[in-house]
């Protein structure tokens, strides 16, 4: 897949571009001295790169300039002419406007003007999802299978924040997740296991947190606390069971049997019931109570600095700070989560108030009944065992809730347990996986890095290697690192020699996947910056080359770039020409917006 036309429902605005097959150049000129020293920005050299993600069906994003400035440019169509193959075309159309309603035009040559193309013959797709499916089913991009072309793209058009690390671009920072199984495909390993790694090692966390939630922090403790509440349970349940049987066999025989029956079912029933809710309500009251004054937060940042400064350790402001907001954030939910405590306490303690009030009366409404029947020892003892029955079945609820909750813990540590020997296992695999290719000569990663250290040998007279290990966490880890005698420099912290790593490696995967469902062209904004007169020649050689191979590049330069370069840029290498003499040189021939 190549690019081949990019233009606009407002040619007087945005002008058509036709794109070579090989090397194109978008040249900027700087024709005022006084703006050779200012950011030329403004020409659209990296504006371009932003509109071809556009039309490739980036997202809206706020800060995307066409949203960010919609009111200039609501009216606009675009249209995005690339090829598919020999004889196979396709034109993508999207408007700002209805940025999500995506049009579809199958043709079988090229640099074609669809602007006036009835709206019937557009194949048009309402759902912005649908439609980047059907642009990945017509890209079919094999060579890299389960994943969307999107993820690819963002490697191809590099916006000048992606040149600051060259396997992680800017939208992923933080989200290793996001991108380190694709990365571990494109350069050969096994992305699959990598992205179940990341998966199970969620699960894993979850599960952790799960557990923490049940303040039982091991399985030692767990057990434990699971063999004392069983303890208690078979004692509880032998006692209820002797009482429920003295209260089964009791002989009332002088006692009028329909009295001793009706007070037994309606005021005793009542008491055992209101005894289970007073005990449950203090066992509730008193959880709450431990809570709210046990969740307090005894770290304290300036404490740990000064033990850092009388061991000279720097402390940095930043994890510091980081610390404090972390502290500020535990603080703000502990008391929203205390507030809620409150005032579930004080419910919980008026509707104790009220029971106890209730079991008052109906003991001394119980009490009034029974003064009939002689105070014989028999009879108060038949009264406290109904009594005790009632506390000790919900002393029995609660230990079986408590049980509950252990065997929960049990069961998640248990599946914690399972996901770490898949995690293990995964982790095996991969470090076989990474052997295996690493060894081969002939694995795509070998020619990756074979193609990788010929193009920096050739502009910059160094080594240039790429590394994939395994991480403490056992994920992917890569590096590109410049080498001299086979030992790393620190060239590769400045910024234009770290953008050479990005172009260099962007140029090696392109090359390697040639030959396969694979893009066939590369964006490379600011190609030249930074670098001295001889290796621009060199990189211009390079550039060549690949072109020549068949790989479509499309780099952006200004004219004081190139001032030096021994072979000129060629007028069939510049499609575009941008400069800063009024705003017919602008990409947008509009005022800056």
């Amino acid at each position: 897949m190549k690019l081949s036309k990019l233009y606009s429902n407002l040619p007087d605005k945005f002008s058509p571009i036709i794109f070579n097959k090989g090397l194109n150049f978008i040249y900027g000129e700087i024709r005022h001295p006084e703006n050779k020293t200012k950011d030329t920005h403004n020409l659209g050299k990296t504006t371009l790169a932003r509109l071809l993600d556009f039309m490739f069906l980036a997202k809206r994003h706020k800060e995307q300039f066409l949203f960010k400035n919609q009111e200039i440019f609501n009216n606009f169509i675009f249209f995005l002419e690339i090829q598919l193959s020999v004889n196979e075309y396709l034109t993508i159309k999207r408007s700002v406007e209805n940025n999500t309603k995506i049009g579809f035009y199958l043709h079988n040559s090229s640099n074609q003007d669809y602007r006036s193309l009835p709206e019937d013959s557009w194949y048009e797709l309402t759902s912005f999802d649908n439609a980047k499916i059907y642009l990945d089913s017509k890209l079919n991009f094999t060579a890299i299978k389960s994943w969307q072309y999107r993820q690819l793209i963002g490697y191809l058009i590099r916006m000048q924040d992606d040149f600051y690390q060259v396997f992680q671009l800017q939208k992923y920072r933080g989200k290793d997740a996001d991108w380190k199984p694709y990365m571990a495909d494109l350069l050969g390993f096994n992305g699959e296991l990598a992205k179940q790694r990341y998966q199970l090692g969620k699960q894993v966390n979850d599960l952790e947190l799960k557990i923490k939630e049940q303040n039982i922090s091991d399985d030692k403790k767990a057990l434990e606390e699971l063999s004392k509440v069983d303890g208690r349970l078979v004692i509880r349940k032998n006692e209820l069971s002797k009482l429920k049987e003295f209260v089964e066999n009791f002989n009332f025989r002088e006692v009028d049997r329909q009295t001793v029956e009706d007070l037994v079912s309606e005021i005793d029933n009542q008491i055992i019931t209101l005894n289970m809710k007073e005990y449950s309500l203090k066992n509730s009251i008193y959880h709450i109570e431990q809570s709210v004054s046990e969740n307090k937060i005894k770290f304290n940042t300036n404490e740990v600095k000064e033990l850092f400064d009388e061991v000279n350790i720097l402390f940095p402001e930043q994890i510091q700070k980081d610390f404090e907001q972390l502290i500020t954030f535990n603080q703000a939910i502990t008391q929203e989560r205390n507030t809620y405590l409150k005032q579930e306490l004080k419910e919980s303690q008026i509707e104790l108030s009220s029971i106890q009030n209730q079991l008052m009366q109906l003991n001394e409404q119980r009490a009034s009944q029974l003064d009939f029947l002689k105070e014989s020892e028999l009879v108060v003892k038949f009264r406290e065992a109904n009594q005790e029955i009632s506390l000790i079945q919900a002393e029995i609820l609660d230990f079986e809730r408590q049980k509950e909750n252990i065997q929960k813990v049990l069961e998640l540590k248990k599946e914690q347990r399972d996901l770490q020997l898949s995690l293990n296992d995964i982790r095996n695999k991969m470090e076989d996986d990474l052997a295996n290719i690493n060894d081969s000569e002939d694995s795509l990663f070998s020619k990756i890095r074979i193609y990788f250290n010929e193009i920096i040998n050739k502009v910059l007279n160094k080594e240039g290697v790429l590394f994939v290990t395994l991480n403490d966490s056992g994920n992917f880890e890569f590096r590109a690192e410049y080498q001299e005698s086979g030992k790393n420099t620190n060239e590769s912290q400045g910024n234009t020699y770290r953008k050479f790593l990005c172009i260099a490696f962007d140029l090696a995967i392109t090359r390697v996947y040639f030959d396969k469902n694979f893009p066939k062209f590369i964006y490379i904004d600011g190609v030249f910056d930074g670098l001295d007169n001889r290796k621009k020649d060199l990189l211009l050689e390079v550039l060549r080359e690949y072109s020549n191979l068949g790989i479509q590049i499309i780099a952006t330069t200004i004219n004081s770039e190139v001032q030096g370069l021994t072979i000129p840029l060629t007028k069939q290498e510049i499609v575009l020409i941008l400069h800063d003499d009024g705003q017919n040189g602008r990409l947008f021939k509009m005022p800056v917006w």
